[in-house]
């Protein structure tokens, strides 16, 4: 399960589908651990550089419908201009966040295609406090 400074997650087995499961101190840490475990997916974060600035402000009526929407707007870069992200600092307020994310343009001779995905599902969609922190669930068509 791979560890990052905000938390960690583990991908899921899931029919033609691949569920993230995700845990952190905090909500902030679980949303930047929701956008890495989106990014390793893909290929791999750490072979990301720095090189782009991204700020985002997003909001939902609910946390795990922000989420979703979060996942959803790193896709929409993925696919419209090539943008991929290794690293980000999320700031949560109620149901509304304002994120910085880092990283360049995707570049097949570089980064390793893991997996393409095609779509954020709400599917056993889950955000909830736990003993220990946050955890969370998300799924993704791939």
């Amino acid at each position: 399960m791979p560890t990052y400074p905000q938390g960690t997650f583990r991908l899921m087995d899931h029919t033609a589908d691949v569920g993230i499961q995700l845990t952190a101190e905090t909500l902030n840490g679980l949303f930047e651990v929701a956008g890495l475990a989106f990014t390793e997916v893909i290929t791999s974060a750490r072979q990301i550089a720095l090189r782009i600035q991204h700020q985002f402000q997003l909001q939902a009526d609910e946390i795990d419908t922000l989420l979703v929407t979060w996942l959803q707007e790193l896709l929409y870069l993925l696919d419209t201009e090539g943008l991929i992200f290794g690293r980000f600092k999320v700031d949560l307020q109620g149901f509304q966040l304002k994120a910085v994310a880092w990283g360049e343009p995707f570049d097949p001779r570089k980064h390793v295609t893991k997996t393409e995905i095609k779509a954020i599902t709400y599917h056993q969609l889950q955000v909830a406090k736990a003993d220990t922190g946050w955890q969370g669930q998300v799924i993704l068509d791939i």
